[in-house]
């Protein structure tokens, strides 16, 4: 609507470049998903110098970091005309389908080579000040068009659901682009589970929080 990269999209080139990059560095399904292992996401970075535009031609990058135990860290860049737009981290891991446990990948002979001397990570968790209250909160249910291949709502829906909460009026002016933008994914949600999404307001910075039985993620936005 705004003729600029929607949030939740640019998540989603994020994470599809590295699946593709996974897949070349022979990680391929018939050793996770085959094997009823499922890749997910605990925390995500952005830096935001410019989203994408309608028509733009870009370049999405991303590259492996030298594995951590259990994680296995991902960095990002989109390039557009030699301009670097968007700067990205996510920490993966793999967990089990059967009973969503966490895995360790020396134990199905899963290691995948990480670039020599990559950046380095900076994904802390997100506290939300004790000393304020929700400036706004909605109650959601997770629908089928949310869930993904995990059987879970995608991290990538979060942004969505943000993005309602802050352009709900046609009148009004879109919200504007976080040039940082912070994500912590801490438990699932499944198809027809009740959450409630609330935004938080503390000098300039929005935090939002999804929480069923208990806290499923939070995300930080700085402008």
């Amino acid at each position: 609507m705004t003729r600029r990269l929607r949030m939740s999209d640019l998540f989603r080139l994020l994470e599809e470049a590295s699946i593709a990059h996974t897949e070349l560095l022979g990680c391929t399904r018939d050793k996770t998903l085959d094997r009823g292992l499922l890749w997910i996401i605990t925390r995500q970075f952005v830096e935001i110098n410019e989203l994408p535009a309608y028509d733009d031609e870009i370049i999405v990058r991303s590259w492996q970091g030298e594995m951590q135990h259990v994680f296995f860290p991902r960095f990002y860049e989109i390039e557009r005309a030699g301009e670097v737009l968007v700067k990205g981290q996510a920490l993966w891991m793999l967990m089990k389908e059967d009973d969503r446990s966490m895995v360790m990948p020396e134990d199905y002979d899963i290691s995948i080579p990480g670039k020599p001397d990559a950046d380095d990570m900076v994904l802390p968790a997100i506290v939300i000040p004790k000393d304020i209250d929700a400036e706004e909160s909605h109650q959601l249910v997770t629908r089928f068009s949310q869930v993904d291949i995990n059987g879970h709502m995608n991290n990538t829906r979060y942004f969505d659901v943000i993005d309602d909460m802050l352009n709900s009026s046609a009148d009004s002016q879109p919200a504007a682009v976080p040039k940082r933008v912070l994500a912590n994914y801490l438990s699932e949600l499944r198809l027809g589970d009740e959450f409630t999404l609330s935004k938080y307001v503390n000098d300039g910075t929005l935090y939002f929080e999804g929480v069923s039985d208990g806290p499923c993620f939070r995300v930080r936005y700085e402008y």
